[in-house]
């Protein structure tokens, strides 16, 4: 497909978002994991305001901004536009819900907007499960070879891994449902509570990481491919 810019004088332009897209998502993938935490756990969207407030919906509408761009290449793949749409609905719900976080810090005590930021959490691992699926069929349609083999094998990875945090989330749901869990049960929970580091380093950074990774490797490929002068 690359050995044909020639005669497609669109697909080049179209690259050229793909790249800067990539790119928007890269970055805007850890931003909004710190913006996120911060403004859950600390004072400093308070500090910051009005600008405080506003870093989490900038931070999320980052990273739909980043998938629009890529709407641009190859329109007419039903399969590659059909995942593309799921991440952009999935990044569209992330940003609506993300003034909770500030909401939520300002009144811990106000059950909807708990709610509505657990909701978010969700909608985030979600959006990651979304986004390797999309980068999985975007790899398809570019010529290296490499990169099709790993953006395959380490966005199912990265899927299942993302899969195990709702499956947990619901698990502690069901748990907290029970008047008088048994007391193996109860040893599990209290076991499980202290590995939360770890199952957070597990199975969120370390999707999260892959998925950077896939980024980056998908906008070298197209510079390499297209950008990069031949000898």
């Amino acid at each position: 497909m690359m050995d044909e810019t020639d005669a497609q004088p669109d697909l080049l332009p179209a690259l050229a978002r793909v790249v800067r897209g990539t790119s928007m998502l890269f970055w805007g993938l850890p931003v909004a994991m710190v913006v996120s935490i911060m403004s859950t756990l600390s004072n400093w969207t308070d500090a910051a305001w009005p600008m405080g407030m506003l870093l989490p919906p900038v931070t999320f509408g980052m990273l739909w901004c980043g998938l629009w761009l890529l709407g641009a290449f190859q329109p007419q793949e039903r399969v590659w536009q059909g995942a593309l749409g799921q991440a952009k609905l999935m990044g569209l719900f992330n940003l609506g819900l993300s003034p909770f976080l500030h909401w939520h810090h300002r009144v811990p005590d106000e059950f909807y907007f708990a709610n509505a930021v657990w909701l978010l959490a969700l909608a985030f691992v979600a959006y990651l499960m979304a986004l390797n699926k999309m980068l999985s069929r975007l790899a398809a349609m570019l010529p290296d070879e490499t990169l099709r083999v790993e953006a395959k094998l380490f966005s199912r990875m990265n899927r299942v891994l993302l899969a195990m945090t709702p499956i947990g989330f619901g698990a502690m749901y069901l748990i907290s449902l029970i008047n008088e869990p048994p007391e193996l049960l109860f040893r599990f929970v209290a076991m499980a509570a202290n590995f939360r580091p770890w199952f957070f380093m597990a199975f969120v950074l370390i999707p999260v990481s892959m998925t950077m990774s896939l980024l980056w490797k998908t906008k070298e490929s197209i510079l390499a491919s297209v950008f990069t002068p031949k000898q």
